[in-house]
């Protein structure tokens, strides 16, 4: 019963946290330029946590961190010229949040892409 309790908290935390890290982004401007899935202006999220994973591993969140409290410009190959201006006035917490919740769309749509091409295999 207590494993039950305690999956369940989890399951409902995460969706709230991720939640709360979309609401931040969006109140931020940031699908101005982004999009979860597909390019803008700017490469779209699951593209970033993709890579940053990728370059990154453990570090990644952190990684996402200091490009949007600092700001970036020529981070990805297809946005070398595009400039993302630096939010250091957002608190440590709501960076925190956006982050996390990039790279939950990575870990939410990688079942269905693999390398931007549909996958039925389940992204193994």
């Amino acid at each position: 019963m207590k494993k039950i309790i305690l999956t369940t908290i989890l399951i409902l935390s995460s969706s709230l946290f991720a939640n709360t890290g979309e609401k931040i982004a969006k109140q931020n401007g940031c699908m101005e330029c982004h999009n979860i899935m597909g390019k803008k202006l700017a490469p779209a999220f699951m593209g970033i946590a993709k890579k940053n994973m990728k370059w990154f591993g453990n570090n990644a969140k952190e990684k996402i961190i200091e490009s949007i409290k600092n700001g970036s410009k020529g981070k990805y190959r297809n946005f070398i010229n595009t400039e993302m201006p630096s939010y250091k006035h957002l608190p440590n917490n709501d960076l925190d949040m956006i982050a996390s919740w990039i790279l939950t769309q990575y870990n939410k749509n990688k079942k269905l892409y693999l390398n931007g091409k549909q996958n039925n295999q389940g992204g193994k």
